[in-house]
């Protein structure tokens, strides 16, 4: 698991403790899991602690970025003690801390992840009707098949199911197929590689 520059001195930053206090440590660990798991965004990070502001925001968007690192590459509880132990220089008993709140929230912290992002809705079924256009306002007669596609969708944001519908014609329907078909063999020849 790579961190960047300032994400590993936020980290060896919130391991010392001449610098960041144990109970200021717990706040921060508390705020970020609160941010994460909750959505809930702490009023002002600067004022958990009686330290510095810049100290203590370092401190939080150090936390933040390790405990979404960890959940995102599946990271082993272990293998973070042991980096946090020789990489960060934490003490055993804050590593254990950190470690410990990631072990016990690891599930929600991917479940968080898996909300995070513009992902566009996943197509979960399809319907259609056919109906016969006989005639329209500007037209006399038409006398054309038209189709009542609809998409019922799935949105990971929102966790609720809504539909898309369009009506096409029948040419219209006929190259929606040939490009889905497109899109299948595309994804099947990328996943074959």
């Amino acid at each position: 698991m790579e961190l960047c520059v300032d994400i590993a001195a936020g980290l060896r930053l919130l391991g010392s403790p001449t610098a960041i206090t144990e109970d200021c440590f717990t706040k921060l660990l508390d705020a970020a899991i609160c941010a994460i798991v909750d959505g809930q965004k702490a009023t002002n990070v600067s004022q958990l602690c009686n330290s510095k502001g810049d100290a203590i925001k370092e401190c939080y968007a150090a936390v933040l970025s390790f405990l979404i690192e960890a959940a995102r590459h599946d990271a082993d509880p272990d293998t973070l003690s042991d980096t946090l132990l020789q990489d960060y220089n934490f003490n055993a008993q804050r590593s254990e801390k950190l470690v410990g709140i990631y072990r016990q929230h690891k599930t929600k912290l991917q479940a968080a992840l898996s909300h995070i992002g513009t992902n566009a809705p996943h197509i979960i079924d399809a319907s259609w009707t056919l109906d016969y256009c006989v005639k329209t306002t500007s037209l006399e007669q038409v006398g054309s098949f038209i189709y009542l596609i609809q998409f019922h969708t799935e949105s990971c944001e929102e966790d609720c199911v809504s539909s898309v519908k369009f009506l096409c014609t029948q040419e219209e329907l006929q190259d929606l197929v040939w490009k889905m078909r497109d899109a299948v063999r595309h994804v099947e020849k990328i996943a074959n590689m």
